[in-house]
Protein backbone atom coordinates (compact mmCIF):
# COMPACT_ATOMS: atom_id res chain seq x y z
CA UNK A 1 0.00 0.00 0.00
CA UNK A 2 1.41 3.46 -1.02
CA UNK A 3 2.62 5.43 2.19
CA UNK A 4 -0.46 8.40 0.76
CA UNK A 5 -3.19 5.97 0.79
CA UNK A 6 -1.67 4.23 4.35
CA UNK A 7 -2.09 8.05 5.35
CA UNK A 8 -5.55 8.43 3.93
CA UNK A 9 -6.50 5.06 6.18
CA UNK A 10 -5.08 6.58 9.14
CA UNK A 11 -6.42 10.23 9.36
CA UNK A 12 -10.26 8.31 8.03
CA UNK A 13 -9.39 6.52 11.67
CA UNK A 14 -8.11 9.04 13.31
CA UNK A 15 -10.69 11.81 13.02
CA UNK A 16 -13.84 9.73 13.98
CA UNK A 17 -11.67 7.90 16.89
CA UNK A 18 -10.32 10.83 18.59
CA UNK A 19 -14.02 12.72 17.91
CA UNK A 20 -15.35 9.60 20.28
CA UNK A 21 -12.97 9.61 23.04
CA UNK A 22 -12.05 13.41 23.48
CA UNK A 23 -8.84 13.66 26.05
CA UNK A 24 -7.54 10.10 24.65
CA UNK A 25 -3.69 10.46 25.67
CA UNK A 26 -1.31 10.86 22.42
CA UNK A 27 0.34 7.49 23.70
CA UNK A 28 -2.88 5.83 23.55
CA UNK A 29 -3.38 7.26 20.21
CA UNK A 30 -0.26 6.62 18.89
CA UNK A 31 -0.42 2.77 19.95
CA UNK A 32 -4.12 2.51 18.24
CA UNK A 33 -3.07 3.70 15.06
CA UNK A 34 0.78 1.53 15.32
CA UNK A 35 2.91 4.99 15.42
CA UNK A 36 5.33 6.87 17.24
CA UNK A 37 3.97 9.78 19.41
CA UNK A 38 5.94 12.20 16.81
CA UNK A 39 4.61 10.79 13.79
CA UNK A 40 1.02 10.86 15.24
CA UNK A 41 1.65 14.88 15.93
CA UNK A 42 2.83 15.29 12.34
CA UNK A 43 -0.65 13.86 11.10
CA UNK A 44 -2.32 15.84 13.67
CA UNK A 45 -0.85 18.61 12.33
CA UNK A 46 -1.69 17.75 9.04
CA UNK A 47 -5.35 17.74 10.02
CA UNK A 48 -5.53 20.98 10.94
CA UNK A 49 -5.24 22.21 7.11
CA UNK A 50 -8.43 20.46 5.89
CA UNK A 51 -10.89 22.64 4.46
CA UNK A 52 -10.59 25.88 1.72
CA UNK A 53 -7.96 27.78 1.04
CA UNK A 54 -6.43 29.22 2.75
CA UNK A 55 -7.02 26.32 5.23
CA UNK A 56 -7.87 28.69 8.60
CA UNK A 57 -7.42 26.41 11.51
CA UNK A 58 -11.01 25.02 12.84
CA UNK A 59 -12.42 25.01 9.13
CA UNK A 60 -13.86 21.94 9.68
CA UNK A 61 -12.29 20.30 12.38
CA UNK A 62 -10.45 21.90 14.96
CA UNK A 63 -7.76 19.81 16.80
CA UNK A 64 -5.20 20.63 19.82
CA UNK A 65 -3.13 18.93 22.00
CA UNK A 66 -3.10 19.64 26.14
CA UNK A 67 -0.93 17.98 28.65
CA UNK A 68 -0.51 15.15 26.81
CA UNK A 69 -3.62 15.00 25.51
CA UNK A 70 -5.54 14.80 22.24
CA UNK A 71 -9.20 17.34 21.80
CA UNK A 72 -11.09 17.34 18.07
CA UNK A 73 -14.15 19.15 17.69
CA UNK A 74 -16.15 19.10 14.34
CA UNK A 75 -17.89 20.87 12.36
CA UNK A 76 -21.84 21.48 13.86
CA UNK A 77 -22.25 20.90 9.80
CA UNK A 78 -21.07 17.05 10.19
CA UNK A 79 -23.78 16.31 13.29
CA UNK A 80 -26.43 15.73 10.87
CA UNK A 81 -27.08 14.41 7.81
CA UNK A 82 -28.37 16.74 4.95
CA UNK A 83 -31.63 16.79 3.48
CA UNK A 84 -31.28 15.70 -0.37
CA UNK A 85 -33.34 17.26 -2.69
CA UNK A 86 -34.85 14.59 -5.45
CA UNK A 87 -32.38 15.91 -7.74
CA UNK A 88 -29.25 14.68 -5.54
CA UNK A 89 -31.21 11.85 -4.12
CA UNK A 90 -31.54 10.36 -7.91
CA UNK A 91 -28.14 11.38 -8.94
CA UNK A 92 -26.63 9.41 -5.89
CA UNK A 93 -28.85 6.83 -7.06
CA UNK A 94 -27.76 6.35 -10.63
CA UNK A 95 -23.75 6.20 -9.40
CA UNK A 96 -25.05 3.26 -6.84
CA UNK A 97 -26.02 1.40 -10.04
CA UNK A 98 -22.81 1.82 -11.29
CA UNK A 99 -21.12 0.27 -9.01
CA UNK A 100 -23.44 -2.66 -7.80
CA UNK A 101 -22.51 -5.26 -10.21
CA UNK A 102 -19.09 -5.41 -8.21
CA UNK A 103 -20.08 -4.29 -4.72
CA UNK A 104 -21.81 -6.37 -1.83
CA UNK A 105 -25.54 -6.89 -0.49
CA UNK A 106 -24.58 -3.82 1.37
CA UNK A 107 -24.85 -1.15 -1.25
CA UNK A 108 -28.82 -2.46 -1.69
CA UNK A 109 -29.03 -1.65 1.65
CA UNK A 110 -27.66 1.90 1.36
CA UNK A 111 -30.05 2.18 -1.11
CA UNK A 112 -33.20 1.91 1.01
CA UNK A 113 -31.60 4.41 3.33
CA UNK A 114 -30.94 6.94 1.15
CA UNK A 115 -34.76 6.51 0.11
CA UNK A 116 -36.09 6.73 3.79
CA UNK A 117 -33.96 10.02 4.55
CA UNK A 118 -35.59 11.76 1.68
CA UNK A 119 -38.24 14.65 2.60
CA UNK A 120 -41.47 12.94 2.20
CA UNK A 121 -42.38 15.84 -0.28
CA UNK A 122 -39.60 14.77 -2.48
CA UNK A 123 -39.63 11.12 -1.97
CA UNK A 124 -42.47 10.63 -5.18
CA UNK A 125 -40.74 12.69 -7.07
CA UNK A 126 -37.37 10.96 -6.80
CA UNK A 127 -39.38 7.68 -7.56
CA UNK A 128 -40.45 9.21 -10.98
CA UNK A 129 -37.04 10.57 -11.77
CA UNK A 130 -35.54 7.20 -11.14
CA UNK A 131 -37.48 5.60 -13.56
CA UNK A 132 -37.02 8.13 -15.91
CA UNK A 133 -33.73 8.23 -15.72
CA UNK A 134 -32.99 4.22 -16.00
CA UNK A 135 -29.43 3.96 -15.23
CA UNK A 136 -29.70 0.76 -13.75
CA UNK A 137 -26.31 -0.99 -15.35
CA UNK A 138 -26.92 -4.58 -13.56
CA UNK A 139 -23.80 -6.86 -15.04
CA UNK A 140 -23.47 -10.51 -14.98
CA UNK A 141 -21.96 -13.09 -12.21
CA UNK A 142 -18.55 -12.61 -13.21
CA UNK A 143 -18.09 -8.88 -12.70
CA UNK A 144 -17.57 -9.61 -8.40
CA UNK A 145 -14.93 -12.03 -9.13
CA UNK A 146 -12.73 -10.39 -11.69
CA UNK A 147 -13.00 -7.29 -10.17
CA UNK A 148 -11.45 -9.18 -7.30
CA UNK A 149 -8.69 -10.75 -9.68
CA UNK A 150 -8.40 -7.61 -10.88
CA UNK A 151 -7.32 -5.98 -7.63
CA UNK A 152 -5.17 -8.88 -6.23
CA UNK A 153 -3.39 -9.57 -9.70
CA UNK A 154 -4.69 -13.02 -9.98
CA UNK A 155 -4.98 -14.68 -13.28
CA UNK A 156 -8.50 -16.47 -14.12
CA UNK A 157 -9.26 -19.13 -16.42
CA UNK A 158 -12.34 -19.49 -18.01
CA UNK A 159 -14.47 -21.01 -21.40
CA UNK A 160 -15.06 -18.20 -24.47
CA UNK A 161 -17.13 -19.05 -27.13
CA UNK A 162 -15.93 -17.10 -30.14
CA UNK A 163 -18.23 -15.81 -32.18
CA UNK A 164 -16.60 -15.70 -35.25
CA UNK A 165 -15.07 -19.41 -35.16
CA UNK A 166 -18.60 -20.64 -33.64
CA UNK A 167 -17.25 -22.59 -30.62
CA UNK A 168 -16.15 -22.63 -27.33
CA UNK A 169 -12.47 -22.18 -25.92
CA UNK A 170 -10.61 -22.28 -22.65
CA UNK A 171 -8.69 -19.43 -22.00
CA UNK A 172 -6.34 -18.86 -19.23
CA UNK A 173 -5.90 -14.55 -18.82
CA UNK A 174 -4.40 -11.52 -16.66
CA UNK A 175 -7.27 -9.71 -16.10
CA UNK A 176 -6.60 -5.96 -16.41
CA UNK A 177 -9.86 -3.94 -17.05
CA UNK A 178 -13.43 -4.33 -16.80
CA UNK A 179 -15.81 -1.84 -18.29
CA UNK A 180 -19.10 -1.43 -19.75
CA UNK A 181 -19.32 0.11 -23.24
CA UNK A 182 -23.22 0.71 -24.44
CA UNK A 183 -25.08 -1.73 -22.23
CA UNK A 184 -22.17 -4.57 -22.47
CA UNK A 185 -19.70 -5.36 -20.53
CA UNK A 186 -16.03 -6.22 -21.13
CA UNK A 187 -12.88 -7.46 -19.89
CA UNK A 188 -9.30 -6.09 -21.27
CA UNK A 189 -7.17 -8.93 -20.50
CA UNK A 190 -3.38 -10.12 -21.66
CA UNK A 191 -4.54 -13.91 -22.95
CA UNK A 192 -1.70 -16.35 -21.93
CA UNK A 193 -3.88 -18.84 -24.69
CA UNK A 194 -3.15 -16.62 -27.26
CA UNK A 195 -0.02 -14.46 -26.24
CA UNK A 196 -1.45 -11.21 -26.87
CA UNK A 197 -4.22 -8.48 -25.12
CA UNK A 198 -7.64 -9.38 -25.85
CA UNK A 199 -10.66 -7.97 -25.44
CA UNK A 200 -13.37 -10.35 -24.05
CA UNK A 201 -17.19 -10.11 -23.55
CA UNK A 202 -18.42 -10.80 -20.55
CA UNK A 203 -21.71 -12.38 -22.26
CA UNK A 204 -19.47 -15.11 -23.67
CA UNK A 205 -17.71 -16.44 -20.41
CA UNK A 206 -18.63 -19.43 -18.75
CA UNK A 207 -17.21 -21.65 -15.92
CA UNK A 208 -15.04 -18.96 -14.36
CA UNK A 209 -12.37 -19.65 -12.20
CA UNK A 210 -9.83 -17.68 -9.99
CA UNK A 211 -6.24 -18.72 -10.23
CA UNK A 212 -3.95 -19.03 -7.26
CA UNK A 213 -0.93 -17.33 -9.93
CA UNK A 214 -0.33 -13.65 -9.52
CA UNK A 215 1.37 -11.44 -11.48
CA UNK A 216 2.56 -7.90 -12.49
CA UNK A 217 0.69 -5.71 -14.26
CA UNK A 218 3.21 -4.31 -17.11
CA UNK A 219 0.72 -3.11 -20.18
CA UNK A 220 0.14 0.52 -20.46
CA UNK A 221 -2.44 -0.16 -23.49
CA UNK A 222 -6.10 0.95 -22.77
CA UNK A 223 -9.06 -1.48 -24.12
CA UNK A 224 -10.49 0.05 -27.28
CA UNK A 225 -14.13 -1.42 -28.29
CA UNK A 226 -14.63 -1.81 -31.93
CA UNK A 227 -17.36 0.66 -33.55
CA UNK A 228 -20.23 -1.09 -35.28
CA UNK A 229 -20.84 -1.04 -38.65
CA UNK A 230 -23.72 0.53 -39.82
CA UNK A 231 -25.94 2.58 -37.48
CA UNK A 232 -27.53 5.72 -37.87
CA UNK A 233 -24.29 7.63 -38.75
CA UNK A 234 -21.41 9.51 -36.91
CA UNK A 235 -22.35 11.84 -33.73
CA UNK A 236 -20.61 14.82 -32.71
CA UNK A 237 -20.51 15.06 -29.16
CA UNK A 238 -18.77 18.06 -26.72
CA UNK A 239 -17.58 17.47 -23.54
CA UNK A 240 -17.06 20.19 -21.22
CA UNK A 241 -13.95 20.73 -19.37
CA UNK A 242 -14.49 19.09 -16.11
CA UNK A 243 -14.71 15.84 -18.08
CA UNK A 244 -12.71 16.33 -21.11
CA UNK A 245 -9.35 14.53 -19.02
CA UNK A 246 -11.59 11.63 -18.82
CA UNK A 247 -12.76 11.52 -22.30
CA UNK A 248 -9.00 11.98 -23.93
CA UNK A 249 -8.22 9.20 -21.48
CA UNK A 250 -10.96 6.75 -22.79
CA UNK A 251 -10.91 8.05 -26.36
CA UNK A 252 -7.46 8.78 -27.29
CA UNK A 253 -6.68 11.08 -30.36
CA UNK A 254 -10.47 10.53 -31.23
CA UNK A 255 -11.02 13.04 -28.60
CA UNK A 256 -10.39 16.55 -30.15
CA UNK A 257 -9.43 19.59 -27.82
CA UNK A 258 -10.92 22.87 -27.85
CA UNK A 259 -9.17 26.28 -26.78
CA UNK A 260 -12.08 26.77 -23.62
CA UNK A 261 -10.98 23.16 -22.65
CA UNK A 262 -13.64 20.99 -23.93
CA UNK A 263 -13.28 18.15 -26.33
CA UNK A 264 -15.40 16.45 -29.03
CA UNK A 265 -15.65 13.06 -29.68
CA UNK A 266 -17.75 11.12 -32.75
CA UNK A 267 -19.61 8.45 -31.75
CA UNK A 268 -21.74 5.74 -33.88
CA UNK A 269 -25.18 5.85 -33.27
CA UNK A 270 -26.07 2.66 -33.32
CA UNK A 271 -28.56 3.13 -30.27
CA UNK A 272 -31.07 6.12 -29.81
CA UNK A 273 -31.55 4.23 -25.94
CA UNK A 274 -27.84 3.98 -25.17
CA UNK A 275 -27.27 7.62 -27.16
CA UNK A 276 -30.09 9.52 -25.09
CA UNK A 277 -28.85 7.62 -21.15
CA UNK A 278 -24.96 8.07 -22.21
CA UNK A 279 -25.10 11.89 -22.74
CA UNK A 280 -27.79 12.34 -19.93
CA UNK A 281 -24.95 10.76 -17.68
CA UNK A 282 -22.89 13.40 -18.09
CA UNK A 283 -25.43 15.91 -17.17
CA UNK A 284 -24.64 19.38 -18.55
CA UNK A 285 -21.22 18.09 -19.28
CA UNK A 286 -21.90 17.02 -22.44
CA UNK A 287 -23.86 18.26 -25.44
CA UNK A 288 -24.64 16.83 -28.97
CA UNK A 289 -23.69 18.84 -31.79
CA UNK A 290 -24.71 16.80 -34.89
CA UNK A 291 -26.87 15.44 -36.40
CA UNK A 292 -30.65 17.22 -35.16
CA UNK A 293 -31.99 13.47 -34.88
CA UNK A 294 -29.84 12.98 -31.87
CA UNK A 295 -29.79 16.44 -30.01
CA UNK A 296 -33.73 16.00 -30.47
CA UNK A 297 -33.45 12.33 -28.83
CA UNK A 298 -31.36 13.80 -26.12
CA UNK A 299 -33.62 17.06 -25.93
CA UNK A 300 -37.00 14.73 -24.88
CA UNK A 301 -35.66 12.22 -22.77
CA UNK A 302 -34.47 15.18 -20.45
CA UNK A 303 -37.51 17.29 -20.74
CA UNK A 304 -39.29 13.53 -19.55
CA UNK A 305 -37.11 13.24 -16.89
CA UNK A 306 -37.70 17.06 -15.37
CA UNK A 307 -40.99 17.03 -16.48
Amino acid sequence: MSDVRERLRRLLFLVPFASRHPGITVRELAEALGLSEEELLVDLDLLTMVGRPPFQPDDYIDVYVENGRVYLDLDQRFSAPPRLTAAEAAALRAAADLVRPTASGALQGAIAKLEKVLPPEARQQYREMERKVDASTEGPPELAPLAQAISQRREVGFEYFSHGRGSTELRTVRPLELFSHRGQWYLFAYCCTRHDERLFRLDRVRKLELSERTFQASSASRAVVPEPVGGRGEIRVRFGSGVAPYMRERFGERARPAADGSVEVSVSGDSQRWLTQWILSFGGDAEVIEPAWARDAVARAAKAITS
